[in-house]
């Protein structure tokens, strides 16, 4: 599967047709949905295209194969040291983007301390949809508000914002730390690419500033609120901006205090909020025996850079 975000739905094949002339390829169409207990109410999650290859010695005589190299073959390429750049029609390569983005991925590499992808393979194209259909999937619902890159496994990152281009610096610290400094913590990992790569062509001081304001206009929040889905009274793009602004706050923080050493206990750190909130203090050099110090430093900070950018 090329997007692991639909895994363990029931998949159900709905067509196989001919992909042109001869027997030797076929396009397979699967569904992924689930059903309700009377199985009479199904929602769908994806529609994912294959293709089937004869292949002599397959143990049913065809195997697999996805969409993507086949459907971006006649792509404009570019490459430049670890990265090679598909140009979807339409799309215009920069050589100004290309060189920054070469020289990111090194940079966070080198923070780090860890081996950048031997090779990253990037998909410029118009918007997010555009190159979710050369991966074969028809229909996908968004996995957030405003999502417009991802980093996928085998060294893929999908890059569908034009006005970043080859430039999607965030979608690059998740693809560089993603096996190499591994985490299933959200707030790191969404926090650190936010840090150093923006989010959706905003710089990070841009989302600290989002982050005063959401905070303003809800004085009663507190972090533990955030971590657990925010507040009710702003949509989920807000919610989304301020979550990334604070992990992104969380994460600068503790790297001017302990380095790499501990972003790396940053990243150990259990996803539960629970365990978030009472394990930041500690890392943030904050008194653990007062249990209001988290929020206090949370809103104080966040008016700081709001105020010093």
């Amino acid at each position: 599967m090329p997007m692991g975000a639909y895994q363990g739905f029931p998949a159900t094949i709905v067509g196989i047709t001919s992909h042109g002339s001869g027997d030797s390829v076929y396009t397979v169409k699967v569904i992924y949905a689930e059903a309700d207990s009377t199985r009479t109410r199904i929602s769908p999650l994806a529609l994912q295209r294959l293709y089937a290859v004869r292949e002599p010695g397959a143990r049913f005589g065809f195997k697999l194969a996805g969409t993507l190299p086949r459907l971006t073959s006649h792509w404009e390429r570019r490459s430049k040291g670890r990265m090679t750049f598909w140009y979807a029609p339409g799309q215009r390569s920069n050589n100004d983007r290309i060189s920054r983005s070469t020289r990111f991925v090194d940079s966070v590499a080198k923070l780090f301390g860890v081996d950048a992808p031997r090779h990253l393979d990037v998909y410029v194209t118009a918007d997010i949809d555009e190159a979710e259909r050369a991966l074969g999937l028809d229909f996908f619902p968004r996995a957030g508000p405003g999502r417009g890159g991802a980093a996928l496994p085998f060294n893929i990152v999908l890059a569908g914002d034009p006005a970043l281009g080859e430039a999607y610096l965030h979608e690059f610290v998740h693809a560089v730390l993603g096996a190499a400094f591994p985490s299933n913590n959200g707030l790191f990992n969404e926090g650190v690419a936010t840090w150093l790569g923006g989010s959706e062509g905003r710089t990070t001081r841009q989302l600290y500033a989002q982050l005063r304001q959401y905070q303003e206009l809800n004085p009663a929040l507190t972090i533990a609120d955030l971590l657990r889905g925010g507040s009710h009274d702003v949509d989920a793009r807000a919610w989304t901006d301020a979550h990334r602004a604070t992990g992104a706050l969380v994460a600068e923080t503790i790297y001017r205090k302990e380095g790499i050493r501990g972003l790396r206990a940053f990243a150990l750190l259990e996803r539960d909020p629970d365990t978030l909130v009472a394990s930041l203090p500690a890392l943030l050099g904050l008194a653990a025996s007062d249990p209001a110090a988290l929020d206090r430093w949370w809103w104080n900070e966040a008016r700081r850079v709001s105020q010093s950018h």
